[in-house]
């Protein structure tokens, strides 16, 4: 199943100014998330960049690892998870498999994983979750 985001927010800084041999950014970020997975996520990246483009982040190559946490509705269950997030994000493509690790409210024991879909103009998440 998959249900389509929008990244609301996406604010990344440089981890340390002063070393060019420690590129690491960290990214705040929000997704508006629609479908049977309704509600906001709030991630936090780590990004270390092994190709920069310095005029469009979008062309960078970079290392990524993160915590998702959404909060929102599954199917209609209230609740929220969070999950670890670990790939590549390649020239505007995020290949970076998730797993849910915790599961509150309604959603509580809800198991899975996602990834990352893009096509066009369209940002989506493919989940495989269970209770």
């Amino acid at each position: 199943m998959d249900v389509s985001f929008t990244v609301s927010k996406w604010d990344e800084k440089p981890l340390d100014h002063t070393s060019k041999e420690f590129p690491i950014n960290i990214a705040h970020v929000e997704y508006d998330i629609e479908g049977d997975l309704k509600g906001k996520a709030f991630v936090e990246y780590l990004l270390y960049y092994l190709d920069s483009n310095i005029d469009d982040g979008h062309l960078a190559t970079s290392k990524i690892s993160g915590f998702l946490h959404f909060e929102g509705t599954y199917k209609g269950k209230q609740g929220t998870f969070t999950a670890i997030e670990q790939g590549v994000f390649d020239k505007g493509n995020l290949d970076s498999p998730a797993t849910i690790i915790k599961a509150t409210g309604d959603l509580e024991g809800l198991k899975g994983s996602y990834n990352y879909n893009f096509s066009g103009q369209t940002s989506k998440m493919i989940l495989d979750f269970i209770f």
